[in-house]
């Protein structure tokens, strides 16, 4: 669970193969993750630098793993494996700098669980689908997906909206010709009228 908890925070504002690389590095780095804790901040953030943003992620790793330490005497979180869905989130969102999508990722990619994360590509879609209201935090909007979305299409539906934001439906200069749901969508709708009517 540790192991996913770092490689998700690893995984914030950068791509899958820099977070992932990043990973590997620290891993390779440190002989266990109570060696992370115990690391100077600086070599923790020389190994992943290539992941992005290492100054500020080495210390919310060292930070996290230091709190985990503080509260139960070892540098792990298998005590958590089994315990019901809201004690796993009561405890990982009370650690510093650990916000809901990251525990919403720990509990669909490691434990199985059915809950849905959000992050800015999955938010976008969701406000511009009328999903969520139009100005909706990830957070918020989290929680309005997660009491709607059933639970045995959380994976599939979290990893098929990442790969339409990626590909589709991007921040800037969406691909709204192309978009498989645009009759859903009023925004997208909207953007091909202006752009007709643009000389």
């Amino acid at each position: 669970m540790l192991d996913s908890l770092v490689a998700t925070i690893l995984s914030q504002a950068t791509s899958d193969a820099n977070s992932g690389r990043a990973f590997e590095s620290l891993k390779a780095a440190f002989a266990d993750w109570d060696a992370v804790r115990k690391a100077p901040a600086r070599k923790i953030e020389a190994a992943i630098r290539s992941g992005g943003l290492a100054r500020n992620k080495s210390r919310t790793i060292k930070r996290v793993l230091e709190t985990i330490h503080a509260a139960r005497g070892e540098t792990s979180l298998e005590h958590l494996r089994r315990a019901p869905t809201e004690r796993i989130k009561a405890e990982l969102g009370a650690l510093p700098g650990v916000g809901p999508k990251t525990v919403a990722c720990v509990l669909m990619f490691n434990l199985k669980r059915p809950d849905f994360p959000v992050d800015t590509h999955i938010n976008r879609i969701a406000r511009r689908l009328g999903w969520a209201p139009p100005k909706a935090s990830a957070e918020a909007t989290y929680r309005h997906l997660n009491a709607r979305v059933p639970d045995p299409l959380t994976y599939e539906m979290h990893v098929l909206l990442i790969t339409h934001g990626r590909r589709t439906c991007k921040a800037q200069r969406p691909a709204c010709p192309y978009c498989p749901v645009l009759d859903a969508c009023d925004e997208g709708r909207r953007r091909l009228k202006r752009s007709v009517r643009t000389p």
